[in-house]
């Protein structure tokens, strides 16, 4: 029995010795939890809001856009456009990568030829169509020469530059050099973590988690395991999370439009009137109220009211009568059981997206629409979206800034892989539109092709508008000083107070 006793004492010291030293060694790390992992963090390969957010503290772009989303310098401390399809970039002197390496033009040159190249299959080769050639003068100006107007093209130059020796080479998920705050320490299944190498930032290093469930988030942050979550939280949890001791609740409005995507080449759905019908048939205002605390703000398209390339548009209301004289129309009468057909609807395992999916299906069933829901993994979601394999699913665009957006998901030259046009809508006028916005040469020019487009897209419900998502943000007792922000990134943490950083 002694010895019994003995091994039971030397085991729960070893796990105390064990808590105490993970307690230490956490000391200096920032903890947040993330509803998906990022799927790379190769900036030519990144489409995913959980690999922009996490690649924003490893990689600098030319550029960047402030909170108006007014382009600023990143890498390029100024830049001059001497003739209409001619743009030189003049780096900041001294900045280097990760590595230790210096940043010189031939970095950035490659970088955005490497994405340009077909070979490498980049899927924001579409956005740097107008490109001619991208070249290096001497180590420090870039020069890149237009094969027609680009309007968008300061915006999209926040891409994150690689080395030349790596912007070669095919894509990488997992390892990668940037010239950020902070470098690639580790990645496991459950983690990733970064490690400061600009003294600038106020966090010695990030612990990037997988916590797929939001109240295990939650229990997580209460519990001292995590310092940090946003947003993919019920807002049903708030009144739990303001009742916590030590957890800060932030919320603002943001630029995440919340949508439900409709595959416009299904046979059934390529029928407007069908399309109309599942739209009338929502109540909006009832499921934000029911379902977020009514903290989202309706949408009816993709660019919030104060963005400059906004346009008025009527409010789509619910009409369940009307929904249901558009199915008659369209020959699709009410059978045995009251059902009219059945829809297959693809989502995430995420339970705020169940949710919402769950809620949807019973609003369509009042009008005899059987709703099949499919949940699967992120990854295995997010990769039959993209090829095409749905009739219905819902997403949401993050961090719009450019109204540019609508050519990335409406023009018909971009259905995937080349950009984002998911439901493979096809409308030769609209395509028009967006062709000649992207090649506007003024601010109030591109507003008025945006209104058209804005409007059209409506008309044909290319997708189904829900609302702009609020940014939500639940700080632990670790940490102050953290601002949100509109467009939901997370590079508020490098700045942020933590207590026992211990460096």
């Amino acid at each position: 029995m002694g010895e019994v006793l003995r091994l039971i004492t030397l085991t729960l010291t070893c796990l105390l010795l064990l808590s105490c030293q993970s307690a230490e060694s956490d000391r200096g790390v920032l903890r947040v939890g993330l509803a998906q992992m990022p799927i790379t963090m190769d900036p030519r390969f990144a489409t995913d809001a959980a690999s922009v957010r996490v690649q924003d503290f490893i990689h600098r772009g030319l550029l960047q856009l402030d909170e108006q989303f007014q382009v600023q310098g990143d890498l390029a401390e100024r830049w001059e456009n001497p003739a209409p399809l001619l743009w030189r970039f003049y780096l900041k002197p001294g900045v280097k990568f990760s590595d230790g390496s210096m940043l010189k033009a031939a970095d950035v040159a490659a970088t955005l030829n490497a994405v340009m190249d077909a070979k490498l299959t980049s899927p924001l080769k579409a956005s740097f169509a107008a490109i001619d050639t991208v070249t290096a003068e001497g180590d420090s100006v870039v020069v890149i020469r237009l094969k027609k107007p680009d309007a968008s093209l300061l915006t999209r130059l926040n891409l994150g530059i690689l080395p030349a020796s790596m912007a070669h080479k095919p894509h990488q998920a997992r390892k990668t050099v940037g010239c950020g705050a902070y470098k690639l320490r580790s990645w496991t299944e459950s983690s990733i973590v970064l490690q400061r190498v600009d003294t600038q930032a106020s966090v010695a290093a990030i612990r990037f988690s997988g916590v797929k469930d939001p109240v295990t988030r939650i229990l997580k942050l209460t519990r001292g395991e995590l310092d940090f979550v946003q947003n993919d939280l019920p807002p049903h949890l708030l009144p739990y999370i303001k009742q916590q001791q030590g957890l800060h609740i932030q919320t603002s409005p943001s630029t995440t439009f919340s949508y439900i995507g409709l595959n416009m080449q299904d046979e059934m759905l390529g029928d407007i009137r069908i399309r109309r019908a599942l739209m009338l048939a929502l109540d909006r205002r009832k499921l934000k109220q029911a379902l977020f605390a009514d903290l989202p703000v309706l949408a009816e398209t993709v660019l919030t009211f104060s963005h400059w390339a906004s346009t008025p548009l009527s409010e789509l209301k619910f009409d369940r009568d009307k929904a249901e004289s558009l199915l008659d129309e369209a020959g699709f009468k009410r059978g045995e059981g009251g059902l009219r057909f059945t829809i297959n609807y693809r989502t995430s395992t995420d339970p705020t997206r169940l949710r919402l999916a769950t809620a949807i299906a019973a609003m369509w069933q009042e009008i005899g629409v059987e709703v099949s829901i499919e949940s699967l993994e992120w990854g295995g979601f997010y990769a039959r979206i993209k090829r095409g394999d749905f009739q219905v699913f819902s997403l949401a665009w993050v961090g719009i800034t450019d109204p540019d957006i609508y050519r990335w998901i409406l023009h018909s030259d971009m259905w995937p892989p080349k950009g984002a046009n998911r439901g493979r809508y096809a409308n030769d006028q609209m395509d028009a539109w967006l062709d000649s916005a992207a090649e506007a040469g003024t601010q109030a020019e591109r507003k008025a092709i945006y209104a058209k487009v804005q409007q059209q897209m409506q008309h044909d419900l290319v997708y189904i508008p829900l609302w702009y998502d609020p940014v939500i943000a639940v700080s632990g007792p670790r940490i102050s000083g953290f601002k949100p922000s509109p467009d939901g990134n997370l590079k508020g943490l490098m700045s942020v107070k933590l207590s026992g950083q211990g460096d």
